[in-house]
Order: C-alpha cells, then sequence, then structure tokens
C-alpha cells in the first residue's frame, strides 16, 4: 500500500473531526500543523505565530497554562477554556505536551472545541461528539486495510471489520491479543523492530492467521495520542496477489517458458557468482555448451511442436544427470549450457571429470526420443571451456562456443575442449566470411574450367570450379571458403551466379567450332537445390540465354539424396525433362545404395579423388574403383574419375576399364579465355 493513500487516511480521520486540532512548537510558538476545521476558521496559518494568526495578540497569552508552567513535562496535559479574539467564539482546549519523534523539540499538540453559550448548547454538544465518533467508526470500516489499535503496551485493543476476516479471528478473539502473535515466525525479527518505530514507512512480514496459514503483507503503523492516551493504529493489507505476479513475473524474466530452465539472463548471472566464487577458491569450472546436431531438419520437416516436445523431453534428461551443485540453462533454440563446479584444483583431474560427464550428455540425447508414437534420433556437439582464472561471462560463451563449432567441423557427435589454437582459427573463419560476403556482392569469385577427357584424351566438356583470389587475403583454397559459404548460405546467391555464368559461356560456344559440343559440369550444394525455386532458376537461364539444356550437367552428392528423397526425385524428374544430364559427385563416400541408382535418371558417376591417389599402391583402392566401374557399367552409366594427376594412375584407370578422366595430369582449372 503506497505511504501516501496510508497518510491521506489518517489526515482524512482528524480533518472530519468538528474541532480545531494544531500542533505548536513551544519554543518559538511557531503553528507546525492544523486540521481543515482550523483552516476553516482561521485559513492556512500553518508557519505563523499561534499567538498573532489564533488571538490577534503581539505577544503570547497568559492565560495559556503552558505559558504560565515554568516547567514543561513531556506527556503533561492541560484543559483550559479562551474566548477567541477573531470570531467571540469561546473553545474548551486540550493541550498535551509530546516530543517530535525525529527531534528533542517539545510539542504542543491541541484540539479545540467550540462551546460558546455551553450551558444551552450541552446537548448540541453530545450529538456533535457521537457525530464525531460514528464519522470515525464509518470511515474505520470503510478502509480496504485491515485496521488494528493497540495500546503502548501492544495489545490489541480495537480493530475494523477487515482484520477478523483477513485473520480468520472473531473481533472479540483479536481484543487482548499481543501485537506479534499476528506476526508468522520469519517475520518476528522485523515486526519488532518495526513496531518501536512510532510513524514508519510500509514494510513487507509475513502474518499468522488463526488456522497457523501465513501471508505476506503490507505494514504501516502510527502513533497517534487520543484523550491523553498514545494508541498504534497498524494498517495491513494483503499482498498474496502482488506476490503471485511478481513470481510470474520472475518465471518470464528468468526463466525459458518451454522447458522451464532458467533463461540466458539467469544463466549469465549464475555463472558471475561461480566465477565470484572462484576468485576466492581457485577450483576449476566448466562452462559446457550444448548444440543438437540438425535440430532445425525436425523443425522444418516435422513442425515446432514435435521439436519443442523434443526440447522439452531433452531439457528433463539433461536435468536428471546433474548432480547437487550443477547448474544448466536453455540458452535458446536447441542450445543448452550446464556449469560444473569440480571442487578440484587439479586441471587434469578436473577435465577427467568433465569427460565423464560431457560422454553422458552425449549418450543421453542419442537416446531416442518418442514424440506422438514417432521416434527420433538426435546427437549434440558440445564445447567446453574450463576455468579457474578470474573471466567474464561472455569470454567463456566465446571459447566455449568456439570448441562446440570446431566439434561440428570435425562431424559432430562429440565434444571438445576450447584452445587458444582455435580461436585463431576462428577469427580467421570470420574474416573469411566477412571478405567472401564482400566478394560475391561484387562479383569477385572467378570461374576456371577444368578439362574432362575420354579414352583417346578428347575433350568432352569441362568442370566449372570456383577460384578466388582476394585484396587483402591472398589466394583462397576452395576447400577453406565453399564450406563457408555453404555454412552462412552465401552458397545461394554464389550458385545463382554460378548458373548464369554457365549458361552465358554455353551460350558463347554456340559459335566455336571447338567447344560448341562440350558440356559444362557445375556443383549443385544441398541447401541451393532444396530451394523451392531452383529448377525454376535453371530453366529461366536456359530459356534466357537459349541454351542446349543437354550441354548442362549438374553434380549432386549421395546425401543430397537423403533429404526427402520423394521431393529430391521430384525435382531429377523435372531436371530430366528440361533436357540436362546428372552426375553422383563423390561417389562411394556417401551413403552408396543400388536402390536409390536404379530409381536415379543419372548419367554419370564420379569417382572421388581420394580412391585415385593411392590406386597404384594400395589395392583396396583398385578394388573399390574396379566395383564402381562395374556398377556404370551395368546401370549403363558414365563413370569419370577424377583428381588424376600421373601417368601411371591414368594407365591403371585405363587397364581397369575407365573411359572418362579429369585431373592435372590432361590440364589445370583455366580461365575460359585460357582453355
Amino acid at each position: 500500500m503506497p505511504t501516501s493513500l496510508l497518510k491521506n487516511s489518517f489526515d482524512f480521520i482528524v480533518d472530519e473531526i468538528d474541532a480545531l486540532v494544531y500542533a505548536i512548537d513551544i519554543e518559538n510558538y511557531e503553528i507546525l500543523y492544523t486540521n481543515k476545521k482550523c483552516k476553516e476558521e482561521f485559513g492556512n496559518i500553518v508557519g505563523q505565530k499561534c499567538y498573532k494568526s489564533l488571538q490577534n495578540k503581539n505577544r503570547p497569552c497568559i492565560e495559556c497554562p503552558t505559558n504560565n508552567n515554568e516547567k514543561k513535562e513531556v506527556n503533561h496535559s492541560y484543559k483550559w477554556e479562551h474566548t477567541n479574539e477573531f470570531n467571540k467564539k469561546t473553545y474548551l482546549f486540550s493541550d498535551r505536551i509530546i516530543k517530535s519523534h525525529n527531534s528533542n523539540k517539545l510539542i504542543k499538540v491541541q484540539v479545540g472545541i467550540d462551546i460558546t453559550t455551553q450551558k444551552n448548547l450541552e446537548k448540541e454538544v453530545e450529538q456533535q461528539q457521537l457525530k464525531t465518533l460514528e464519522t470515525f467508526e464509518a470511515l474505520f470500516n470503510s478502509t480496504i486495510e485491515a485496521l488494528i489499535i493497540y495500546n503502548m503496551d501492544k495489545k490489541c485493543i480495537n480493530v475494523n471489520d477487515i482484520a477478523p476476516r483477513l485473520l480468520g479471528y472473531t473481533k472479540e478473539e483479536m481484543i487482548g491479543k499481543d501485537a506479534l502473535s499476528f506476526i508468522a515466525s520469519e517475520s518476528l525479527h522485523v515486526v519488532s523492530e518495526a513496531i518501536n518505530n512510532s510513524d514508519q514507512e510500509p514494510y513487507e512480514a509475513l502474518m499468522l492467521k488463526k488456522d497457523k496459514t501465513t501471508f505476506p503483507a503490507l505494514i504501516r503503523g502510527k502513533n497517534i495520542t487520543l484523550n491523553s492516551k498514545t494508541i498504534r493504529i497498524s494498517a495491513v493489507i494483503d499482498i498474496s496477489k502482488i506476490k503471485e505476479k511478481e513470481k510470474e513475473i520472475s518465471k518470464l524474466a528468468f526463466y525459458d517458458c518451454l522447458t522451464l530452465l532458467p533463461n540466458r539472463t539467469l544463466l549469465k548471472r549464475k555463472t558471475e557468482n561461480l566465477i565470484s566464487y572462484n576468485r576466492r577458491h581457485s577450483d576449476y569450472c566448466s562452462f559446457i555448451f550444448i548444440d543438437l546436431d540438425h535440430f532445425k531438419t525436425i523443425n522444418d520437416t516435422k513442425g515446432h511442436l514435435i521439436g519443442d516436445l523434443i526440447l522439452i523431453q531433452c531439457a528433463k534428461r539433461l536435468e536428471n544427470l546433474l548432480k547437487k551443485g550443477d547448474f544448466i540453462g536453455r540458452f535458446g533454440g536447441d542450445e543448452f549450457i550446464i556449469l560444473v563446479n569440480t571442487y578440484k584444483k587439479n586441471k587434469e583431474e578436473a577435465k577427467k571429470e568433465i569427460e565423464k560427464i560431457t560422454k553422458k550428455i552425449l549418450n543421453t540425447i542419442k537416446e531416442t526420443f518418442t514424440v506422438k508414437q514417432n521416434q527420433y534420433q538426435l546427437s549434440a556437439s558440445i564445447g567446453i571451456a574450463m576455468f579457474n582464472e578470474d573471466i567474464s561471462f561472455h569470454e567463456l560463451l566465446k571459447r566455449a562456443d568456439t570448441a562446440m563449432y570446431f566439434v561440428k567441423d570435425k562431424g559432430r557427435d562429440d565434444f571438445g575442449f576450447f584452445d587458444p589454437k582455435l580461436q585463431k582459427s576462428l577469427e580467421r573463419k570470420a574474416i573469411v566470411l566477412q571478405r567472401l560476403r564482400e566478394a560475391i556482392n561484387n562479383a569477385k569469385i572467378n570461374i576456371h574450367f577444368q578439362k574432362q577427357v575420354n579414352s583417346k584424351e578428347e575433350v568432352i566438356g569441362v568442370e566449372a570450379l570456383a577460384r578466388w583470389e582476394d585484396e587483402e587475403l591472398g589466394f583462397v583454397s576452395p576447400a577453406e571458403f565453399i564450406p563457408i559459404a555453404e555454412e552462412s548460405g552465401l552458397i545461394i546467391r554464389f550458385g545463382h551466379c554460378l548458373i548464369e555464368e554457365t549458361a552465358k559461356v554455353l551460350q558463347e560456344w554456340q559459335n566455336d567450332k571447338e567447344k560448341k559440343h562440350w558440356r559444362i559440369s557445375i556443383n549443385v550444394s544441398l541447401s541451393q537445390f532444396q530451394r523451392d525455386d531452383f529448377e525454376y532458376l535453371i530453366k529461366n537461364a536456359i530459356l534466357k540465354y537459349k541454351i542446349n539444356a543437354n550441354l548442362l550437367r549438374l553434380e549432386i552428392t549421395e546425401s543430397l539424396l537423403l533429404k526427402n528423397a520423394d521431393k529430391a526425385l521430384e525435382k531429377i524428374d523435372y531436371l530430366k525433362e528440361l533436357g540436362l544430364t546428372l552426375s553422383i559427385d563423390d561417389f562411394g563416400t556417401g551413403y552408396s545404395s543400388l536402390a536409390y541408382l536404379k530409381k536415379l535418371p543419372v548419367d554419370e558417376l564420379k569417382i572421388d579423388k581420394s580412391f585415385i591417389d593411392d590406386i597404384v599402391t594400395n589395392k583396396s583402392d583398385e578394388t573399390i574403383v574396379a566395383a564402381i566401374l562395374e556398377i556404370g557399367n551395368q546401370f549403363g552409366f558414365e563413370v569419370i574419375a577424377e583428381g588424376v594427376e600421373t601417368k601411371e594412375i591414368y594407365e591403371k584407370l585405363l587397364n581397369l576399364g575407365c573411359k572418362y578422366f579429369q585431373g592435372y595430369y590432361f590440364a589445370k582449372p583455366k580461365k575460359k579465355e585460357d582453355l
């Protein structure tokens, strides 16, 4: 309850009394307070001398008992009558000297009742007093607070109608009880101190009902003097609903509404508390960053409802793994953070403990999730930042995030500890990404072409390959920037540019006697192929540049076919209808399956370079290549070997029956002008 509201309630009570009420500084006769009645009679006289503003005199009144009594005793009362010089009315005054609770000043509290023609109006005065009492009682019972009046022995002497209902007593049961009997044990200390303050600010305490249940309350107490007796009025308001709202607000501010785990705000606070603890104890602690692998695929294919239910299950599993003192929170999306204090000062011992915990995390996440009678398999990539020194939350997050991304780059479903070398690699990656974005937007990625030949070493086509020479970074290998482009989504824009550039070259070669029969192969990324507009971009390029679609060959990977296979087959069928040819790139390194090969209208299998490099010396590689060539032969596919760099490899492939080749032995990638 606001302090101003409580104060107004007391002022209102005093103002309704049909009597003059004012307080006067005894030493300098300055009027410190007047009630409404006094203002109506004499105007606003606060701050003026009482003998001047009330009696129109130039010196203190000799009639006033406090002026005639040399020894002014605190709490001593005086009664006297006097006729006012201004309005000629006679008043019966009741004075009481008190000491200010916030200073050593002596203050006279004076109440004056008009008793003009008292002998003839005694009955009227009695009725007026009764009316005043009734007004006080009406006000007393009309407030929204429970009002409890105590004497100076802290015993209850009166209550309004609200108090018994709030505390579960009858009015009679409350009378005579000690003030602290209504206070829960948890708040006794606070209330015991506050009750000795004659006019305290509102404070919170836990109230005790008759049935021993408790509720939070806002209390304000004030001492007042009536009829020469000091009493204490305590106003009590139930704030249970306010507290419930505060809890709800706290949950919204500090807890994730889906999993009910602490959110990133509370995580940051808990991490900072652990860091502060470590300044004194230097135990090794761990900041464990968990990211669910390929979780976006579940949201995209099964919907966010299924994804949310899996996240809830995952959160409960992780909570069940924790020991007392560990802390878990949801950082956002499919990311969780666990804080662990190992209470060990030996780093290797602490690291071994964290490894055990992390392996348990990986295993529990890999257990099947069952949602609405369907089963889902997940894995996680985990980055760990250990610390026993003063460090910031953001630095820990940065380190753990770095370690987690390196785990993803290595193949996911694993964990890794932060290493400063990782940070340098990440910084390099960030720079490459920034420069790559600028290069793609400004068309600074060059397209080179590498020849493909048949067994007669005649050129049958070329593969379009991206090459990037940056002004600041120098030559950047495709092995470095292509994965970054795919991860960041820049591959979509670059892929579109590659399609456009390839179509332009095919149009240009239509009038070239030698090159007009060459086909151009281009690699298609998974993210690009999955876009709904992919096949229409191809069609528009064919129509725009009026090229022979049969000379455009798309190289796709086996993993692409695993993502919504039915839809992928629909797209492939549409592309074949346009006249394009298809190649399975890096064949043998993915999920090779004769089942999908017999369904696909494939034109070519491309043997990955990893099988070609050691074919002369490695019998296993030779066997694999021979098997792929046989598969191609049986299905009627062309089979091309990439990465042919020596004469020995070329002759070995010829002997195995390979008819198509690509590699440095025949030609390096060149700009189209240099072909």
